[in-house]
């Protein structure tokens, strides 16, 4: 077995750690299986390997038996080998039989081990080592998992990778998001049902379509939809745009779907369009779009769609995502590094996300460029400010024009709304992306530069109350005013005071 520099290296911090149940923590297609079989080889203990997905007990069979380990399956439809070194079971089936003696436990994909199944089969073995696989080292909803593992080992990060040219840094494109706010939460993510409704109609599904041709005609691509539903009608809209698309969903029979994945494999079909089902597990490295459908709460989720198409591989010209959800004003590009933890501290959240989109062509790039690097489009100054410069940390701030800055506003306040959280963690939010605090009434952002006299009075009346509600000096509100507008609050001053007494009166 030879690995690379860096995974030699991970494999040698994770032998060191083995007693303290750390997480192998590496990009999609850096090699994850490739380093855990190697450290299996290497501590030759008898070992049980878990995972919840059939894709993922086929793909660790496939690889143990390819260097030359005897691999034996506890899954239903297999005969056991209760002789064999190692044994892949499928969490669902273990969890119902008796569990082997084993020295060593892999835990593959495991941002999915607090469930009870995992925690059951721990339980068993409260003194064996355990070792965590996974891309994402956190929950779906982000939360470290500090209550199973006790460290952290970092194989690599992605854009080390694909500076090394092992992994592609994905084009991104920002097309039209649907409006969250409003939207429930369900088990770290929005409610499929909210979801549902937001994104399945003819104006967005249309704009996915004609965005592809655009951008990635002819590409090999998958499609991340909200349900079933959604994917039929987006299937629908390519093929009625004389497109090559097949659907997939949870329920498609097995020799259904190999057919599916084969004919776009070999080209015969462009586009396959799923829900929750090609996320995790399935790899074709030829892959060069991902067409993003599906908003999510979820950085976990996030990062497993898009790594679905950053492999490299003969032949292949880049990756490609189309974000028709708007997740990339919430988490990001997934190059760029988040701070890791197992705290039950929310992953990536206060993490600084360096974006700006392309007015021209819709590229997410780098706010140090100052250049779209696709078109060439240059963004001007705002009148009586300059651009910002990139700090010594590498971070700058965002220049966007208010449209920009009002659809990230309606994403934030649509993540806070679904996580319960109160109306000052869309402030904060805000001024980590864009330097600046927002100017917001009822929800909706305010452009202080072409703000209408009922806007204006209404961004008083708003901080009139404040002032009232938290014992400010009554000056201060007509100082913030004048913070955001330039000037000072007139021709409304005695209306809002009236108001206010007026309303006080009635309370």
């Amino acid at each position: 077995m030879i690995l690379r520099h860096y995974q030699r290296q991970a494999v040698d911090q994770v032998r060191a750690v083995i007693d303290r149940r750390p997480i192998l923590a590496a990009p999609t297609g850096s090699g994850k299986t490739f380093m855990a079989v190697a450290l299996v080889n290497e501590l030759n203990l008898p070992t049980l390997w878990l995972a919840h997905r059939k894709e993922l007990i086929d793909q660790a069979a496939d690889h143990l038996r390819e260097l030359g380990l005897w691999a034996g399956r506890i899954q239903a439809g297999y005969a056991t080998a209760p002789l064999a070194g190692v044994q892949v079971a499928s969490v669902q089936t273990l969890v119902r039989r008796a569990m082997p003696r084993v020295g060593l436990i892999v835990i593959d994909e495991c941002h999915h081990c607090t469930s009870t199944s995992y925690g059951k089969i721990l339980e068993h073995y409260p003194e064996t080592p355990a070792v965590g696989l996974t891309a994402t080292p956190f929950r779906l909803d982000g939360r470290g998992l500090g209550d199973v593992f006790g460290e952290i080992v970092i194989a690599a990060y992605t854009d080390d990778l694909c500076e090394a040219g092992y992994l592609h840094a994905p084009r991104v494109f920002a097309g039209q998001a649907p409006d969250l706010r409003g939207a429930k939460m369900k088990m770290g993510d929005y409610s499929l049902k909210d979801l549902a409704e937001r994104t399945n109609r003819s104006e967005l599904t249309g704009d996915i379509v004609a965005m592809w041709k655009a951008k990635s005609a002819g590409r090999r691509t998958v499609v991340f939809a909200v349900n079933v539903k959604h994917s039929r009608q987006i299937v629908s809209e390519f093929q009625a745009a004389g497109i090559a698309a097949e659907h997939l969903d949870g329920k498609t029979p097995r020799v259904e779907r190999e057919g599916v994945l084969d004919r776009l494999r070999t080209g015969r079909t462009q586009v396959v369009s799923n829900c929750m089902v090609l996320t995790e597990g399935w790899d074709l490295p030829a892959l060069e779009t991902a067409v993003i459908a599906r908003p999510t709460a979820s950085l976990n989720l996030h990062l497993q769609m898009i790594g679905r198409i950053m492999r490299a591989c003969e032949g292949k010209n880049g990756a490609m995502v189309l974000d028709h959800a708007g997740n990339h004003h919430v988490h990001g590009l997934v190059t760029r590094r988040i701070a890791y933890s197992l705290d039950g501290k929310v992953a990536g959240e206060s993490d600084p996300l360096g974006l700006r989109r392309c007015r021209a062509c819709l590229l997410l790039f780098s706010p140090s460029l100052d250049c779209c690097p696709d078109c060439g489009w240059k963004p001007e100054a705002a009148p009586g400010r300059e651009l910002p410069t990139t700090s010594p940390e590498g971070l700058a701030e965002f220049a966007e024009d208010f449209a920009y800055r009002a659809e990230v506003w309606r994403l934030i306040e649509a993540e806070r709304e679904a996580m319960g959280f109160k109306p000052g963690w869309s402030l904060y939010r805000f001024q980590e992306r864009f330097g600046e605090w927002p100017t917001a009434v009822d929800g909706e952002l305010v452009d202080t530069a072409h703000a209408t006299r009922d806007q204006k009075r209404a961004v008083y009346f708003d901080l009139v109350q404040r002032a009232s509600e938290h014992g400010y000096k009554p000056g201060w509100a007509a100082h913030k005013y004048r913070d955001r507008f330039g000037v000072w609050p007139r021709g409304f001053v005695t209306d809002v005071k009236r108001e206010r007494i007026k309303a006080r009166w009635r309370a």
